[in-house]
């Protein structure tokens, strides 16, 4: 079916971004979620139309008394987005990850989560600085997860066992012993840090 809409992706994008206004909710979550369905089918050649999209995307999650689901949308969006051109999204990391973070650790695993996560890891990976003032909301949201597929839980002891790492043991249980009891002990026994 994506063969017969990618001649026309041209089109559709400059429309998708002007309709991503959260005055007009339906219309506003129908738009986030084609942009990320969007952004999976033409990887990296959704790079030229990030910029028509990802401000307006980074302004929607960080608005105060947005309604959850297009919340969970959004964030979906971004870190398909960031999946499919890290360079260009990942530079925005600091701006969005918290609001990222707290929008999708109530969700079920699935798909969308899976792909978003992954995003999200790969614009860690490029720009490592950007999760550090918010890292354990990344936590939280790792945490979150019931069962990742094995490749996926990788890039998430990857990048705590990085942090930890880079930190060092003592500054760690520092900032380890500011989690809540079941957050510590879920990390620990999922991911040993």
């Amino acid at each position: 079916c994506f063969q017969h809409v990618k001649p026309c992706i041209a089109d559709f994008m400059p429309i998708l971004g002007t309709n991503l206004n959260p005055e007009f909710i339906s219309v506003c979550n129908n738009a986030t979620w084609a942009i990320g369905e969007i952004s999976i089918q033409m990887g990296i050649e959704m790079q030229p139309y990030i910029p028509m999209v990802l401000h307006q995307l980074v302004e929607i999650i960080n608005r105060p008394n947005t309604p959850k689901t297009l919340l969970e949308n959004t964030a979906i969006t971004i870190g398909r987005l960031g999946y499919v051109c890290p360079q260009e999204v990942a530079p925005m990391l600091q701006q969005f990850i918290r609001p990222w973070c707290t929008s999708l650790r109530n969700i079920r695993d699935n798909e969308e989560k899976d792909s978003a996560f992954r995003g999200i890891c790969t614009m860690i990976s490029v720009n490592p600085s950007g999760v550090i003032q918010d890292f354990i909301f990344f936590c939280d949201a790792v945490a979150s997860w019931i069962n990742p597929k094995d490749d996926l839980r990788d890039m998430f002891c990857k990048i705590l066992h990085g942090f930890k790492n880079q930190v060092g043991d003592e500054n760690w249980r520092r900032f380890s012993d500011q989690f809540p009891l079941p957050l510590k002990e879920r990390l620990a026994a999922f991911y040993g840090v």
